[in-house]
């Protein structure tokens, strides 16, 4: 009777986690360099009051935030009839985009990805060598 050939573990977990892990890998990597950028902004609909968005960036005009041309009310509009209004905060919406958010998510999560896939490939490069060595011993 012939004995089955069996297949080195090392090399199996390796060839397994390639492509289960190293997908994974490869996928978040795309998305990160090749994937849609301007897709993560807010919808028009969610706009964003001025308040809400004072930690993610700052408007200057003429060296002044805009915060302060609004509270000294030195911004205003004009409107069909060329009347002036001086301009109030509820006038002003922010639509973000969120991607560098998204994109550290992304990135944060590739690191422990790539550290299993680091893993695997050891495993697989361990199990082939494994298994070329075996086979130079027995032939």
């Amino acid at each position: 009777m012939m004995k089955p050939k069996s297949i080195n573990p090392f090399l199996l977990i390796g060839l397994i986690g390639l492509f289960t892990v190293g997908s994974s890998f490869l996928a978040d990597l795309y998305r990160v360099f090749y994937g849609e950028k301007d897709i993560y902004w807010t919808h028009r609909d969610m706009k964003l009051p001025l308040e809400e968005t004072l930690n993610d960036f700052q408007v200057f005009i003429a060296g002044k935030r805009l915060q302060n041309h609004l509270s000294e009310k030195t911004l205003y509009i004009v409107d069909t009839n060329g009347t002036q209004y001086p301009i109030v905060t509820k006038d002003i919406n922010v639509r973000l985009n969120n991607w560098n958010k998204v994109k550290a998510a992304i990135l944060t999560k590739a690191v422990f990805i790539g550290v299993a896939f680091g893993a695997v490939l050891t495993l697989l490069i361990t199990g082939a060598v494994l298994t070329i060595s075996q086979k130079k011993k027995k032939g």
